[in-house]
């Protein structure tokens, strides 16, 4: 029941109640050592499946899918596998370190979704307040009605961010106050829309619910009691465990720049609700396991069962980032949800408004845009973590089929050996066409069967087509067979999707030295353009070379690759999104970009500065 307690005096509330709670004082029984090491056969897990796990890893750093990364397995509370892998920083040379620091990015926000849960706890804030009773930039007709539990379910209707560049806002509150005077972009309550905005407000709404700053209040209500030590809120470039973090990569496979380091400034100037914190594996899992735990940290309740229950019911399909498409997974049979700002896997079809009674979560976690992840398994008290801080691969996911097949579903028996027919088309060949760039496709035998292993996304299991030498990628709307001479000898293999035929010839990719652009080159394109549908605006500029997009969605802007034969300039850190300039008489007046999600069409326009005095 929500206490009578006006709006203005919730603040003092708060502060009473840590204090009488005593909050800031870890909880006696975290020890030192949360998660004790382990044999991998007395937790009931076999050693060489954790040893392949690793290896796994390894051949990501190897194949430069990722710079660096740590991977942590704990089963029973009991820790089997802890490594590092690769480089903290590779110009200067410093090797991965176990504890290492890594900007946790989205994995802040169920974080931030438990301090509102305290304030809920704590009779303070309740799931139906308006937004606007705490925030008077919500004030208006059109934000006025969004409610607590619509940001924490992702259903406020506000955009996926309103931030162009990390120092655009002086605090938090100015942050949350222009996303609100700016509005919802479809009817609150409505639909599940991914939104960094929606979680910024909900930590400036526990900033004037607690009357503290967001940092101090996570710091006191969680990070203390959990043991999270290691755990900060970037902002304090004095801060010693800056030492520890690793420096953040952007690009794809075998192409990685070094976007951010320790001894720059730091990335964001204050603590925001959807990002900002930096953690270890170890620390994270701390949080995980109160969540196991039923919200106790020892001998003490961080947060209340029924806190835990609400940020851990089901309540939405989860979409992907800026789309309506399903979030995707490896586990097969699963569906990906959205509780109370927590992700969990749920078996069965997906559903849509209320979900079945029977919607247990299996996996529970949650990921960050850098390269980090973590999954925790209630019924078999399992939790892995795997962070990375390379922004554009995708290890983290491709690793969820190893966890599956290693650990999860691991293969009874003998596997069948490799077809002596089959023997011809195992290797690599080179794919340069579509969202591919030089990659290495390399056809496998695995698990008694042929797969496709691309680099940049996934392992796919191939399933043969008819009589022919014709295959199916399993999960993936695209076919494939394999091109003979007239001796028979296998030359190459054709991808058919969408009705296009692709050709990838065998043997590896020589990549050529490339070409800095001048500015004569891409004149016709620089400038400033207005996506249509929303009103988000892009410029579109020349960077150390290249053709390069500055979003809201990322501090510094995103690097192009040159166009391809069709004239598609693709995203470096995420080819599968493609940029077609639109040009009539020599002019370029908008652009469309294509992705998974659909299309969008931006616009040309003339910022005012530039009329300025004309």
């Amino acid at each position: 029941m929500r206490t009578m307690l006006d709006h203005v005096s919730r603040p003092a509330l708060a502060a009473a109640v840590l204090l009488l709670a005593g909050a800031a004082a870890p909880a006696a029984a975290q020890a030192e050592e949360p998660f004790p090491p382990a044999t991998p056969q007395s937790v009931g897990l076999s050693a060489e499946a954790l040893e392949a796990l690793a290896d796994e890893v390894t051949s990501y750093i190897d194949r430069e899918m990722a710079v660096g990364a740590e991977l942590l397995v704990i089963k029973d509370r009991r820790t089997v596998l802890h490594e590092a892998f690769g480089w903290r920083d590779r110009e200067a040379e410093v090797p991965m370190e176990r504890d290492t620091l890594f900007n946790i990015r989205s994995m802040t926000k169920p974080v931030t979704g438990a301090a509102a849960q305290t304030l809920i706890d704590d009779g303070i804030l309740a799931l139906d307040d308006r937004v606007a009773d705490y925030l008077p930039g919500f004030d208006n007709e059109a934000s006025g009605q969004i409610t607590i539990e619509q940001l924490l379910t992702h259903t406020s209707g506000l955009p996926l961010t309103t931030v162009q560049s990390t120092d655009q806002y002086d605090s938090l509150q100015a942050m949350a106050s222009a996303t609100g005077e700016g509005g919802p972009e479809f009817e609150p309550g409505s639909k599940f829309w991914y939104s960094d905005a929606g979680t910024d407000t909900l930590g400036a709404v526990v900033e004037q619910a607690s009357g503290m700053p967001l940092a101090d209040y996570v710091g006191e209500r969680l990070l203390g009691p959990l043991g999270m030590d290691d755990s900060y809120y970037s902002g304090d470039p004095d801060d010693p465990r800056l030492a520890r973090t690793a420096s953040l990569y952007v690009g794809q496979v075998g192409e990685w720049t070094r976007f951010w380091g320790p001894e720059a400034e730091p990335f964001y100037p204050y603590a925001w609700g959807s990002q900002s914190l930096y953690a270890t594996p170890e620390d994270y899992a701390r949080f995980l396991a109160m969540w196991l735990d039923e919200g106790r940290a020892g001998e003490q309740e961080v947060l209340s069962p029924e806190a835990v229950a609400r940020m851990l019911t089901p309540a939405t399909t989860m979409g992907s980032l800026g789309s309506d498409a399903p979030s995707p997974t490896l586990f097969p049979d699963l569906h990906v949800y959205q509780g109370q700002m927590a992700l969990m896997l749920v078996f069965g079809e997906p559903f849509d408004g209320e979900p079945p009674p029977d919607a247990e979560p299996v996996i529970l976690g949650y990921s960050g845009s850098d390269g980090t992840i973590a999954w925790a398994w209630p019924a078999r008290d399992l939790m892995i973590l795997y962070f990375t801080q390379s922004r554009g691969g995708a290890s983290p996911i491709r690793l969820e089929a190893e966890i599956q097949r290693l650990l999860l579903e691991p293969s009874s028996g003998p596997v069948a050996e490799l077809p002596a027919e089959y023997g011809d088309l195992v290797g690599v060949y080179t794919a340069d066409f579509g969202p591919f760039r030089a990659e290495p496709f390399e056809i496998l035998w695995r698990d008694g069967q042929l797969a496709l292993d691309i680099p940049s996304q996934f392992i796919f299991p191939l399933d043969p087509v008819g009589d022919e030498e014709r295959w199916a990628l399993r999960g993936a709307p695209a076919e494939l067979d394999f091109v003979r001479d007239e001796a028979g000898v296998v030359g190459g293999l054709r991808l058919h999707q969408g009705g296009n035929i692709f050709d990838g010839p065998t043997g590896g990719p020589e990549r050529e030295p490339e070409v800095a652009l001048q500015p004569a080159d891409v004149e016709p394109y620089l400038g400033w353009y207005r996506e249509d549908a929303t009103g988000r605006e892009i410029e579109v500029l020349l960077q150390d070379g290249r053709l390069a997009l500055r979003i809201p969605e990322t501090p510094e802007p995103l690097d192009l690759f040159p166009p391809d034969d069709d004239g598609i300039w693709r995203l470096r850190m995420s080819q599968v999104v493609g940029i077609e300039f639109l040009e009539e008489d020599g002019e370029v007046g908008a652009y469309v970009a294509r992705g998974p999600g659909g299309e969008s069409t931006f616009s040309r326009f003339a910022p005012a500065s530039a009329t300025d005095g004309e």
